[in-house]
């Protein structure tokens, strides 16, 4: 029998890496010796990412290169990409396997390693299977990621996921607080509740996401509870009233924005425009003492104009972000945006998201110099070079010169300047 050694490797979201966590786990329980990537390993395992044309790229160089470091390797490929072109990696890949039905790509290794036939995809549509139960171990001691629901029921014009995921299912309420109940036994200060479009939670099941969390304060869980990307249609004043009852979440939402631009966001096919955008943002602020957002923006989708992109920088001042994921528009074969006839060159694309990136770094140093001299409490999550790293509730990164600080510690610091995304503090 061949060595049981496997390397796993992830590309994209929070959900893939639970996914691989969940993977790495598995085959941990059945006598795995579970390997750093760039290791000599009898199996790979390669979760791959279709955002961006650049997340297929890197898809398909991460499992070439599982060749290179050990040429009689069995290479198995997973995730959206696979799931989306698996006539991309075929000639590359030894077992292909999707988005819903990961547990394949466990079932696979061990027939390779037993010396059976493994066959070579195992790619059912995601949609005609139910949520995946995956239990990722939480190495870290500090941020746990709990996945509650899968797919998405989305018809943005720019995105594959939906095609790649399939449609919106949800893991059972009893599971999602048994594994909150059991990280809190198990030490852990923070847990972030994820998904491939968090706000849809229990779409299919008659519950929702407002009642799972309300459901945290009767519980025993982590200290701190924080959300994944939130479609801000979602944010309702109704819903941002009643979030402000659930007594462990951080006062930060993560936005999955994309333009400030209603012409651009109806182009985008997204389900509000920006008055209800600054509207909802309105309510969260009213609502939620302190709250602070975070956001995803695209710059230059087809068709969006020279006011479009100032919209959008004018969104950037009125949110005053902590910080935001700025991407220039990547088109996807297969969706509608890739078939718009307006498309901008790539010049113009770069040129604004740099413009945007710019103009955020101008608002943050802004914000640091109103926020220097002041308090704020920090879950230490690493210490590197004589330093602690960690985030406040609002999730701004700050270092602390010590070297002596516990990983999943909890301090009151006092923030002293700002440079290049951090924050020194003491």
């Amino acid at each position: 029998m061949t060595e049981k050694s496997v390397g796993i490797c992830t590309l994209g979201c929070r959900v893939n890496q639970y996914e691989s966590d969940a993977l790495a786990q598995l085959l941990f329980e059945r006598g795995w010796d579970v390997r750093d990537f760039t290791e000599k390993c009898s199996v790979y395992i390669i979760n791959t990412c279709t955002v961006t044309a650049e997340s297929d790229r890197k898809s398909r160089q991460l499992i070439r290169r599982a060749k290179t470091v050990n040429p009689d390797a069995f290479v198995i490929a997973c995730g959206c990409y696979t799931q989306v072109k698996p006539q991309d990696v075929t000639g590359f890949a030894d077992f292909i396997c999707g988005t819903r039905n990961k547990t394949a790509a466990v079932e696979a290794a061990e027939r390779f390693i037993n010396g059976f036939e493994t066959g070579k995809t195992a790619l059912p549509a995601p949609s005609t299977l139910p949520f995946e139960p995956l239990f990722a171990p939480h190495t870290e001691r500090t941020r746990a990621f709990v996945k509650i629901e899968d797919g998405c029921d989305g018809k943005c014009a720019y995105c594959l996921i939906r095609i790649a995921r399939g449609n919106v299912v949800s893991r059972s309420e009893a599971d999602i607080l048994a594994e909150l109940e059991a990280l809190y036994d198990a030490g852990y200060p923070e847990a972030v509740l994820t998904g491939i479009e968090t706000s849809a939670y229990g779409r299919d099941t008659g519950t929702d996401l407002l009642s799972l969390l309300l459901k945290t304060n009767g519980i025993k869980c982590p200290p701190r509870i924080r959300l994944s990307s939130i479609d801000p249609a979602y944010l309702t004043p109704a819903v941002s009233e009643k979030l402000a009852g659930v007594k462990r979440l951080m006062p930060h939402l993560h936005l999955s924005v994309q333009s400030g631009s209603s012409a651009v966001l109806a182009a985008m096919r997204r389900k509000y425009n920006a008055d209800m955008l600054y509207r909802n943002i309105e309510a969260c602020r009213k609502n939620i003492p302190g709250v602070r957002f975070s956001a995803d923006i695209i710059a230059g989708f087809p068709g969006e104009t020279e006011e479009d992109h100032r919209k959008t920088m004018r969104f950037l001042d009125f949110a005053n972000l902590v910080h935001a994921h700025i991407f220039p528009f990547s088109e996807r074969e297969g969706t509608e945006a890739a078939a718009m006839k307006n498309r901008l060159d790539k010049k113009t694309k770069t040129r604004r998201a740099a413009e945007l990136a710019e103009h955020q770094e101008e608002i943050n140093k802004a914000d640091a110099e109103k926020l220097t001299g002041t308090e704020a409490e920090v879950l230490f999550e690493e210490t590197d070079g004589g330093y602690a790293y960690g985030h406040t509730k609002h999730f701004l990164y700050v270092r602390v010169k010590a070297d002596n600080i516990p990983r999943g510690a909890v301090k009151t610091v006092t923030l002293k300047s700002y440079e290049n995304g951090v924050f020194e503090a003491e």
